[in-house]
């Protein structure tokens, strides 16, 4: 243990030592009346930089003379622009011109110069990428050094509103050569097509877009996952995996191995909304909760909210997993695709009229029924699928349609005799169109209509159809306004109307329903919401977010609710359409960000949330998808919650470091938990089972990133703690909830062997999960029965792991076809991380643990360790035209 403790020391520091090394080149030029651009030429050959400018800003044939040696960047710029108002950015390996003060002008004269104001104007556009045509979304448009600036918003537009006259206009995005136009002082639409920047640079960061962050643009508790990191984590059987790669953002803990449930800052695990082109996923897991149901091929932006709300999001407390799926090629056809040990992936995308209309379809199957087969002969079929598919459609200017199409789906049968096969099935379905609108060049709007729906099937008998059922569906129609008063002042507003509907579970009987002596009650919801929210910039350096969101949610039927008491028991029926319930909510979000200098921030934000949906479900097994979903009604009020955190950021500019730290405060209330030996599954009384109370949870998270550089990647360290108050559980006293894990540390790194090998590892460390262990055992006509004293009383070991792979570039120079093979290992020092702890067996007198079945001759039961798998080797194979 102390030997790979230190081997984890050593690698930390040679991560930090890596980063910190580095020097800058010094240039040395010697010409005589040539033209500037052979200069500028000659300049990039000696960096490795890439110069980028307006047209309008220099005359790159303009004659010149420069001698120069052993002089830096900085004096080279200086001297060569040394009668010209040109200054200069590196950013991102480019040299950024820009235009800056003109030396011939005295201060006075240059204050007066910009004191004169122009009639406002307005430059607008989207910015995509120039092969694909795919919109990029976070893109950084700016004008001069960034002092006036804005973002594309989630469909690739920007709008600057300026009231002084610029003569270019400058767009940067990661992994993209920045472009600069030239603007007037006149009204505008500039596009923006930027070329990707085709050579292997390193890139594994999961937080900013940017080295130096935009005050305009920070967020607290606001990350994004690039789906190029997904692709580099190692990952189980080489099934790279985009919700679990969610576990290298801090405060995200995922219980274990093989399961997709995670838990963020101390929350429920179905206080986490997944979305994926806006409609709502509930259930992201394949095989049992084994791998997600996203296809890592199909996403385009994974975008992370756990604090810092925006007013347009509302329904969960915890965290909002915004997932977009790519728009398709408008330019050409393409083909990406894998083949692993466990299951193979496709995707195609072109367009059906160039530059108008694409499309984009993705599709994953399973192929592990026979390598079952041969260890469980009784497995009749067994297997999980995905599709995606998305209609891209550029109506004018001014509209756009997107539709996109969801599906997933697990199978599982077994024979048991002649006629009889059982199995378990479940699926998430969603579609989605969208439909863009400018109304002018600062009124952008976005119409969804979306549906989704889970089903979960358990089959006693598929010949006979004999199973039950439960599933969760909604329909909901939502627009969203942004008006871009000017690069500091934007307004955002919108309106949500929703359907939702809810099966707790039946049994049916050849297909038909089967009613026990109490209905089991569909239960259905509308919901209504009105957000507004309004972001300033205050004295350049303050940033501040302010808005609020009210929810209105009504009960209504068909449905027939129970009212019980020790004494009696009651019940009212509902006509359809008829409300019988509602609840109204307020939650107000404010935020400000204070720019120290332009390479720290310090943030604040406290966020209200309020959420209407409950997973029901005792189980803390990873594997179980018993889940009952239940709305708030007369019974089970809305889960509310209000968190305060306090960020701040750091970046080194000398060594590429970017340092992170957040502190967290949350408080949660009419939290569900559950009686001892609760019944939900076909239980008419659901509601008599569920006990509700408080929650708090509370800490820090804190990361040290690096993206760029041969070696790159992250560590990051969580503390923290989550606790439940309930007052007729665990005797009255606190008790810590299920996502309590105190330490939680991750480290990511990235070395690059050579221009086609790169080797990355990823070393995870968690507390154990907390989970109730009986306290006392007793016999009941030969039936062992536990006695639970304390509630969450005992923890699994430890959780920690370390993971390999190898990416082997196999093209031999850059091309449109591009083929890798991945070799991974998960696992690598084969640890056995318990996901449940057994009380049912005894040592026999051989020494062997078995379960007792002598009622007469037992002995004291020993407890023992279930584990899924210790190491993993794969090997999978990708390409892509």
């Amino acid at each position: 243990m102390l030997k790979r403790c230190n081997v984890h020391i050593i690698i930390v520091l040679l991560f930090i030592v890596n980063t910190a090394t580095g020097q800058q080149n010094l240039i040395s030029l010697n010409y005589n009346d040539v033209p500037l651009r052979e200069v500028l030429n000659d300049i990039e050959e000696q960096t490795g930089l890439i110069f980028s400018y307006a047209n309008s800003l220099i005359d790159h044939s303009r004659i010149v003379t420069v001698n120069i040696q052993n002089l830096s960047l900085s004096d080279v710029l200086k001297s060569i622009f040394n009668d010209s108002p040109v200054d200069y950015m590196i950013i991102d390996k480019q040299i950024v011109l820009v235009r800056g003060t003109d030396p011939l002008l005295s201060n006075d004269s240059v204050h007066e110069t910009f004191k004169e104001k122009h009639a406002s104007y307005t430059i607008s556009g989207y910015v995509r990428d120039l092969n694909s045509g795919e919109i990029l979304i976070g893109a950084n448009v700016f004008i001069g050094h960034g002092e006036k600036g804005t973002i594309t918003n989630k469909y690739g537009y920007y709008s600057l509103t300026l009231d002084a006259e610029y003569d270019s206009i400058y767009c940067n995005y990661v992994g993209y050569y920045i472009q600069g136009r030239s603007v007037s002082d006149t009204k505008q639409q500039i596009e923006f097509n930027l070329r990707e920047q085709r050579q292997k640079i390193a890139e594994v960061s999961v937080y900013a877009e940017e080295e130096i962050e935009s005050i305009r643009h920070s967020r607290s508790s606001d990350q994004r996952l690039k789906p190029a990191s997904v692709r580099k984590m190692p990952a189980l059987m080489g099934e790279k995996d985009v919700i679990k790669s969610l576990a290298a953002i801090p405060g995200v803990k995922f219980f274990g191995d093989g399961s997709t449930i995670f838990y963020v800052r101390g929350g429920r695990r179905d206080q986490n909304l997944i979305t994926v082109d806006e409609a709502p996923i509930f259930n992201p897991g394949h095989l049992m909760g084994f791998f997600s149901t996203i296809v890592p091929d199909a996403v385009k932006d994974i975008q992370v909210y756990k604090g810092d709300f925006p007013s347009k999001y509302g329904g969960r407390l915890s965290s909002m997993i915004d997932i977009r799926t790519k728009d398709g090629n408008m330019h050409e056809f393409g083909v990406d695709a894998s083949i692993g040990l466990l299951s193979s992936r496709l995707s195609l995308e072109g367009p059906i009229v160039k530059d108008r209309i694409s499309y984009f379809l993705s599709g994953r199957r399973s192929y592990i029924l026979k390598p079952i087969q041969a260890v469980a002969p009784n497995v009749k079929d067994l297997y999980f699928a995905d599709f995606h598919l998305k209609l891209n459609y550029i109506i004018n200017s001014k509209n756009r349609l997107f539709f996109s199409l969801y599906r997933s789906e697990d199978n599982f049968e077994s024979v048991e005799g002649v006629d009889r096969r059982s199995g378990l099935n479940w699926s998430n379905a969603a579609s989605t169109i969208r439909w863009n609108h400018l109304f002018s060049d600062r009124l952008f709007s976005n119409t969804t209509l979306f549906a989704s729906r889970y089903d979960y099937y358990l089959h006693m008998n598929v010949l006979e159809k004999n199973y039950w059922n439960s599933h969760i569906d909604n329909v909901s129609l939502k627009s969203d306004f942004t008006y871009f008063i000017s690069p500091e002042n934007t307004l955002r507003f919108g309106v949500k109307l929703g359907q939702h509907f809810m099966n707790p579970g039946n049994y049916y009987r050849g297909a038909q329903l089967y009613p026990l002596p109490f209905e089991i009650s569909t239960r259905n919801a509308n919901e209504l919401s009105f957000y507004i929210g309004n972001q300033a910039i205050l004295y350049d350096r303050l940033s501040v977010r302010a808005g609020i969101r009210f929810t209105s949610w009504s009960n209504l039927g068909p449905s027939v609710e129970y009212f019980y008491d020790d004494a009696r028991l009651d019940s009212t029926h509902y006509a359809v359409g008829e409300v019988y319930h509602n609840h109204l909510t307020g939650d107000p979000r404010i935020s400000m960000t204070y720019a120290l200098s332009d390479y720290e921030r310090l943030s604040f934000s406290y966020s209200r949330t309020s959420q209407f949906v409950n997973l029901i479900t005792n189980s803390v097994s990873p594997f179980s998808t018993f889940d009952v979903w239940l709305p708030s009604g007369p019974r089970i009020k809305p889960q509310r919650a209000g968190q305060v955190t306090i960020g701040y950021n750091r970046f080194f500019e000398a060594s590429g470091l970017k340092m992170e730290a957040e502190v967290y405060y949350k408080r949660m209330s009419n939290q569900v938990d559950y009686r001892d030996h609760a019944q939900l599954i076909m239980n008419p009384f659901i509601e008599n089972e569920l006990r509700f109370g408080d929650g708090r949870a509370y800490g820090i998270e804190t990361m040290l990133s690096k993206k760029q550089g041969k070696m790159n990647g992250w560590l990051s360290y969580t503390l923290s703690r989550s606790w439940l108050d309930v007052a007729t559980i665990n005797q009255g006293n606190p008790y810590p909830a299920y996502g309590d894990r105190p330490h939680d540390l991750s480290l990511f790194l990235s070395y690059k062997i050579s221009s086609r090998l790169e080797l990355s590892g990823n070393f995870i460390y968690m507390t154990g999960t907390p989970f109730t262990a009986p306290t006392a055992f007793y016999w009941y006509e030969n039936i062992q029965v536990p006695v639970y004293f304390k509630r969450n009383n005992d923890r699994l070991p430890d959780y920690h792991r370390l993971d390999v792979a190898l990416n082997w570039d196999l093209r031999k120079e850059v091309g449109k076809f591009e083929h890798e093979l991945i070799f991974s290992v998960y696992n690598i020092y084969g640890r056995k991380n318990p996901v449940a702890i057994h009380f049912n067996k005894i040592e026999n007198l051989q020494g062997h643990l078995v379960i007792p079945y002598d009622f007469y001759n037992r002995s004291s039961l020993e407890s023992t360790q279930f584990y899924i798998y210790g190491m993993v080797p794969s090997i999978s194979y990708h390409f892509s035209f």
